[in-house]
C-alpha cells in the first residue's frame, strides 16, 4: 500500500534548500506522553535549509511506522528527535512533519521543519547550510 501526505498550503519557505546528503537517527517524541518511543530509524538527508529538512528512511517493517495522520496536522501525536553527523561535529533537534508520503513498504521520505536545535549546537548547522550554500 502506497501512503501519502502532502502539505497543501502556501509555500511558506524562508530559506533556499541545498542538496545534501547527511547520516541522520530519528527517535519519535509522543506529545501526549512527553517522552521518546524507543523506536529509532536511520536515514538520509536529501536536502537541507537554515529551518528545516527533507529525509528519506528506510525500516524494516511497514507497520512500525505511524500513520501520517498522527505525524502532521494540528492534532498530530509526534514530533522527531533527530541526530545529524556533520562531519566532525553532530546535531540533535526536534523537528516537525510538515508532509511524508511512503513510494514503497519499506521507505518512508518526509519534510520536516526544525523547531529547536539542542543549545550549542545551532551554530554547526547554520555552518554546514551555509558551506553546503557556497558549494564546499
Amino acid at each position: 500500500m502506497i501512503y501519502s501526505v502532502r502539505y497543501s498550503g502556501f509555500e511558506r519557505r524562508k530559506h533556499e534548500r541545498f542538496r545534501a546528503a547527511i547520516p541522520i537517527s530519528i527517535g519519535l517524541i509522543n506529545l501526549k506522553e512527553e517522552d521518546a518511543i524507543e523506536t529509532q530509524f536511520k536515514g538520509m538527508t536529501m536536502d537541507i535549509s537554515m529551518e528545516g529538512l527533507s529525509l528519506e528512511l528506510k525500516y524494516p517493517e511497514a507497520g512500525m511506522f505511524p500513520p501520517g495522520g498522527k505525524l502532521i496536522g494540528k492534532d498530530r501525536e509526534f514530533d522527531l528527535e533527530i541526530g545529524a553527523k556533520l562531519g566532525r561535529d553532530s546535531v540533535r533537534s526536534v523537528g516537525e512533519v510538515r508532509w511524508a508520503s511512503i513510494p514503497s513498504p519499506t521507505v518512508v521520505k518526509m519534510g520536516v521543519f526544525l523547531k529547536e536545535i539542542i543549545e550549542g549546537e545551532t551554530e554547526e548547522w547554520r555552518n554546514f547550510v551555509v558551506s553546503r550554500s557556497s558549494g564546499t
